[in-house]
């Protein structure tokens, strides 16, 4: 199977499990007799070992290379997913969680400075596309499988089937992936050498923020249009309307990134996103919105990525890892924040924060340095 092929089934496969915690708790909860707050402590899990992993990828990827970091990462993500079919005590259960971040963490840093180095960045957002495509089938094969009969167990053993295929696939392919190995850092000293970076701590506060607020629009957007009179299935509607929206516009922009420019892209497309902000926090139209946000935060994730080896050069693989520490890291503090204004202040806040967001993003990204070199070619 050609690479890009395998890559492009490995987002896929990467999206499918993430959103299966929260489409599968009604479900979960009652079989453990737990309350809601169970959840909270299976996302922090993952949340945990997804970190962890980033801040351990550019070792791991010295050590392994980017075949064997990507086989064993999947695999563990299978693993994971059989055990949790197999409804252990639910301290496994989470302990279980924690391996699937973690196997999830390392295989996003591997397959982005594979891609990075590799591929244009027009793949780049077309992989990224891939994973909002597997995180959209995971809870529609979850829902498939309920209403057919089976049990929350047969969503995990289903899932731990196909990322079991896919970790085959890279065990096949394991020594391709590192037929021209970027110059490293010295392993010992990459990780701290690229923190020391102002532009990997720079690129590191982009990723913090683009998915404290990527997430914070998707996961809020139901609750503030509930809030302004909809009912609970608009309102449900309306975050599918925002991931959906995502995904089409990494895939759009991946047909024009290269023409425009990723550095050019990005400074056009990210300033405008306080505007659509705005538009949500006044209400009136609030589809358009929140269309309108993801379509414009759509390239930043991806686009960003393929420029890390321009930018950073040997502490590229490093890099990669801090930043999907960094991000994952904003998916778990800044919605978490986002649910206490609306406590204290009602859930017409959350829209004003998603502009303070914007506009700092805006500022981030507009202070990233353009490198002459192309990070890719492809």
């Amino acid at each position: 199977m050609p690479l890009l092929a395998l890559a492009y089934l490995a987002f896929i496969g990467l999206g499918l499990p993430d959103p299966l915690p929260g489409a599968l708790w009604p479900e979960v909860a009652p079989a453990y007799g737990l309350p809601n707050a169970g959840l909270g402590l299976l996302l922090a899990g993952l949340s945990v070992g997804y970190i962890l992993a980033g801040l351990l990828a550019g070792r791991i990827i010295a050590a392994l290379g980017i075949g064997g970091v990507l086989a064993a990462s999947v695999g563990a993500t299978a693993l994971a997913a059989f055990g949790q079919a197999l409804a252990p005590p639910f301290g496994l259960f989470v302990t279980l969680a924690v391996l699937a971040g973690a196997g999830g963490g390392a295989v996003d840093a591997a397959l982005n400075a594979w891609s990075a180095r590799h591929l244009a960045p027009r793949h780049l957002n077309w992989l990224h596309a891939c994973w909002g495509i597997g995180a959209t089938l995971g809870p529609a094969a979850a829902a498939a499988l309920l209403a057919a009969g089976a049990g929350w167990q047969a969503v995990y053993a289903t899932a731990g089937a196909l990322l079991a295929a896919l970790a085959g696939g890279f065990v096949l392919t394991r020594r391709r992936w590192d037929d021209t190995p970027p110059p490293e850092a010295p392993p010992r000293h990459g990780t701290i050498a690229a923190l020391r970076s102002p532009v990997a701590r720079l690129q590191m506060a982009v990723f913090f923020v683009y998915t404290g607020l990527e997430a914070g629009a998707g996961q809020w957007a139901a609750t503030i249009l509930t809030a302004r009179g909809a009912t609970p299935a608009e309102g449900a509607a309306a975050a599918t309307l925002f991931f959906a929206a995502l995904a089409g516009a990494r895939i759009g922009m991946g047909f024009v990134v290269d023409r425009i420019g990723p550095d050019r892209l990005l400074r056009l497309a990210v300033p405008p996103t306080a505007v659509a902000a705005l538009l949500l926090a006044f209400g009136g139209a609030d589809l358009l919105a929140l269309v309108l946000l993801a379509t414009l935060l759509a390239p930043v994730y991806p686009t960003v990525m393929a420029r890390t080896p321009a930018r950073l050069g040997p502490l590229a693989t490093h890099a990669f890892g801090l930043q999907v520490a960094a991000a994952m890291a904003g998916v778990a503090v800044l919605p978490g924040l986002m649910g206490l204004a609306a406590d204290a202040f009602g859930a017409a806040a959350v829209p004003w924060l998603l502009v303070g967001l914007s506009v700092l993003l805006a500022w981030l990204v507009l202070r990233l340095p353009e490198p002459r070199a192309a990070s890719a070619t492809g």
